[in-house]
């Protein structure tokens, strides 16, 4: 008799123990949501006002340019007037609108600060294009190629800054680029210059973003340029 209450008393405890333990136990983790990594190629195509939807419930872009409504960039932005320094101040790139186009059902992405990113944007695994207006004030936006990854060591087209023409310039930069954010290495300096107007720079990691952002203006009626911003990555978050 005693054998089998002592069989049964160890066979409650471990019956309980194992209860005990299965509700205690975490559930299993839930998988992030997959990113997209577009490959389409909209160059040359034009949207008119109504082709451009909002919405909201759009995927992470893993591509060229990482882009997710959570994610964000801090810059320490040092603001010139007349080539001298004006202020300094922290600005955060985000990205909270996003549109589809029709009839490609592409997403677009829309920047809220000026860091040398098209105001519209879409970005594949290699490349990011703009969606500018054709002429002022007309509505139409027509697609280009801002820049991209590219074979060899560099680089030069023709681009623009809104209806002025500009050259542009690409080079893979060997050295590391610091800030304090980190030192970037295998980034890419996109260089667009319009003479007797305007000049930027722009310091880009593919798969992360603008790490350095320099921009320069001539004044009206000067053939020289004045610094007019010069941005530098402080921190990130890629989500």
């Amino acid at each position: 008799m005693k054998h089998i209450l002592l069989s049964f008393f160890i066979g409650s405890v471990l019956f309980f123990s194992a209860c005990r333990k299965e509700r205690n136990e975490l559930p299993p983790p839930v998988p992030e949501e997959a990113c997209s990594t577009p490959t389409d190629n909209p160059s040359n195509r034009s949207y008119i006002p109504d082709s451009l939807t909002l919405v909201s419930n759009v995927k992470k872009n893993c591509g060229f340019l990482p882009l997710s409504r959570n994610s964000y960039w801090i810059y320490k932005d040092s603001v010139f007037s007349d080539g001298s320094l004006l202020r300094v101040q922290y600005d955060t790139l985000r990205f909270t609108k996003t549109y589809q186009s029709k009839p490609d059902k592409l997403t677009w992405w829309e920047t809220n600060i000026e860091i040398g990113l098209p105001d519209l944007l879409f970005a594949n695994d290699s490349s990011i294009f703009a969606a500018e207006y054709r002429f002022m004030p007309d509505p139409v936006r027509e697609v280009k190629k801002d820049f991209g990854l590219f074979s060899g060591d560099s680089i030069q087209y023709l681009t623009s800054f809104d209806d002025n023409a500009a050259m542009g310039k690409s080079v893979k930069l060997q050295a590391s680029i610091p800030t304090p954010a980190g030192s970037f290495t295998d980034c890419i300096l996109i260089e667009k210059k319009a003479p007797f107007y305007r000049m930027d720079k722009i310091y880009f990691k593919p798969g992360l973003g603008v790490v350095k952002y320099i921009s320069e203006v001539a004044p009206a009626g000067s053939p020289f340029m004045e610094l007019k911003q010069i941005s530098t990555l402080v921190s990130y978050r890629l989500d």
